[in-house]
């Protein structure tokens, strides 16, 4: 039996050390750029504004004669959350409904800037154009108001863009949807003020 023997140890050639050398360079640039891209993209990733719905009212509201001609007013805090993203906003149309039924729309702010880490207050003034009596809806709002509990949608629609440093990112198409509860006399319910409000981009 031929006696055991240890595999001969083959030391590698200067180009193939010179090829691992490489990779394992190259490999490290790669790591180190993919960390620092990560990081820039955490830094300049935007932020999503924030709504809260601050107020709401519809003076003399409980009136028998319908909605038709009162004011419909509001108030809805937005937060740009960003440290160093500015919003551009154009025009903010808002609409109120009561379940299907449009009570009011217009547009209610003309377009601005919205600075980093800032607020805006959003105030709104539209005119209702129902529900009237003899809208099929009325037996139900007027129920419902007398309750004092009645469900009610405020919806705001516009077109934002981020300024990320010295570059605006595209266009995007933006909904706020605020759903709330108002009282007997037309105003919030207490539990619904400063309540967040739902976005959709």
């Amino acid at each position: 039996m031929p006696p055991y023997r240890l595999p001969l140890y083959h030391r590698q050639s200067p180009v193939v050390r010179c090829v691992n050398f490489l990779c394992a360079v190259l490999l490290t640039l790669v790591l180190i750029a993919g960390i620092i891209l990560f990081v820039l993209w955490l830094s300049l990733r935007p932020h999503r504004p924030r709504f809260y719905l601050a107020d709401f009212s519809i003076p003399n509201a409980n009136r028998q004669s319908g909605l038709a001609n009162l004011p419909v007013r509001f108030a809805v805090d937005e937060h740009n959350p960003n440290q160093k993203i500015g919003i551009y906003y154009e025009e903010i149309v808002a609409s109120v409904y009561y379940g299907d039924q449009l009570v009011a729309k217009g547009p209610v702010m003309q377009p601005f800037y919205q600075a980093p880490k800032g607020d805006t207050p959003l105030l709104g003034q539209l005119t209702a154009t129902g529900p009237a009596p003899t809208d099929p809806a009325w037996g139900r709002f007027s129920g419902e108001l007398s309750a004092g509990n009645v469900a009610m949608r405020l919806l705001l629609t516009s077109t934002v863009q981020f300024q990320v440093k010295m570059w605006d990112t595209k266009h995007h198409h933006m909904k706020v949807e605020c759903d709330f509860r108002m009282n007997g006399d037309g105003t919030l319910q207490q539990q619904d003020k400063n309540s967040q409000c739902a976005l959709y981009f």
